[in-house]
This record gives structure tokens, sequence and C-alpha cells, in this order.
């Protein structure tokens, strides 16, 4: 009966929520473990209501040469924020995501941590995450299967010209507990073009390292050169 509350009050919450949406069509040249030049479609979905704010989205990549898949990576992301101050958020989230060429059939994060914000206008936005991260990783040989503690630090920058242009850097440090020479740093720099109230130009790169794969096969960097078109509702 408890739990039914929670759940009420949540969706009275969530019913008077301000809602955007943005989704993007990109064409992607990839290097590292996966070679190919393919499409791929992303979406975001922002929901905020008094102090709180709940992102949903995630993208899918595929691409064949012939008959054999060439590419096949995917992502489920939710991210709840409950503002505590002015400068400082709680943030829990959960990320579901797959990718055949590193091994990885699906892989669960689920993240808690603070975020602090050094600005936070319209202008510019600028801000840090630290918190603790618990994944599952469910890999092609399910002999391999982990599950390990792990830590996440997360930044990003924002900021709007007065030209109308939006330039986006982030960049994650994940260490490992459980295996303590074990980390992953992504991070990605992107420039969009503002035309209109909906429609944008998005040119972006995104790098991500793994110091240990899972196997000797697999390259240690894979990167990600992304030309968009974003429509924003």
């Amino acid at each position: 009966m408890k739990q039914m509350w929670i759940l009420f009050l949540f969706l009275t919450g969530m019913a008077h929520a301000a809602y955007t949406n943005e989704s993007e069509v990109s064409l992607i040249n990839s290097k590292g473990n996966s070679e190919f030049q393919t499409s791929n479609i992303k979406t975001t979905n922002l929901f905020k209501w008094n102090v709180n704010s709940l992102m949903i989205g995630g993208h899918y990549t595929y691409s064949e040469s012939d008959v054999e898949v060439t590419a096949r990576n995917w992502d489920i992301t939710t991210i709840f924020e409950h503002q505590i101050s002015q400068i400082l958020s709680l943030v829990l989230g959960e990320v579901i995501e797959g990718n055949k060429f590193i091994n990885i059939k699906s892989r669960y994060n689920t993240d808690l941590g603070l975020r602090y914000f050094y600005k936070n206008t319209e202008k510019l936005r600028f801000f840090s995450e630290a918190g603790y991260r618990y994944t599952i990783e469910d890999r092609y040989d399910p002999y391999d299967n982990a599950f390990d503690n792990k830590a996440k630090i997360y930044n990003e920058l924002v900021y709007k010209s007065l030209s109308k242009s939006l330039y986006r850097v982030w960049l994650e440090y994940i260490p490992n507990f459980s295996y303590g020479s074990d980390y992953l740093i992504n991070g990605e720099v992107s420039i969009t073009s503002i035309l209109n109230s909906t429609f944008s130009l998005r040119l972006a790169y995104k790098g991500m390292y793994d110091n240990r794969p899972i196997s000797k096969e697999i390259k240690n960097y894979d990167s990600l050169t992304t030309v968009s078109v974003v429509a924003k509702f």
C-alpha cells in the first residue's frame, strides 16, 4: 500500500511537468573495433516539475555490409535529478547499453551521486558530478559475465553564444574498484548551429577509451564523428 501511495504522488507531480523532446538522425564515421558508415537514431525526453527532473533517452546504431553486420550498439538512459539547493543536486541514473563488437550483450549501470553547479544560466551551464556506480555485464560468453563496483566522475560545460551556436564538452572517468587496473575514459565535443526554434545542425566527436578490454582482440579506443540533423519540440 505504501508503494502505491509513492507511485501516486510521483505520477501526480509528473502530470504538471514541463516536457521537451530532442531527436536526431546522424551520419557516422566510426574507427576502432568497428569501422563503418551508417545512420544513428537518438532521442532525449526531459520532464521538469518543481525541483525535480527526469530524462529518458537512448540511441540505436545498426549497419551491415552485404550480409554481414558491421555495427550494432544501443543504449537506454534514465536519469532522475532532485535539486537540493541552487548549486547542488542528487542524481539517480540507470544506463542499459550493448555493443556486439566489444562482446557486451547488455551492460546495466546503476548510478547514485551528487551534481555540483559552478554556473547554471541560460548562457552557461557548467557542473561536476561524482558518485557510485554498480555494473552488471552480460557478455556474449556467459562464463565471462562481470559484477563490478565503480565510481563515476563526470564534468560537462555547455555554452550558448550570441550567434545562436551551442558548444558542449563533457568528460567522464570511471574507475573500477573490483579490478584496480581497470578504468574507462569517455568524452565528447560538439557544436550545434541553431537554425530556428525547431531544427539545428550538430557536429560532434566522441572518444571512448577502455584500458582493459574484455579480450586482446578488442582495441582500447573507439571514436565517433557525427553530423546530425536535430529536431527539438
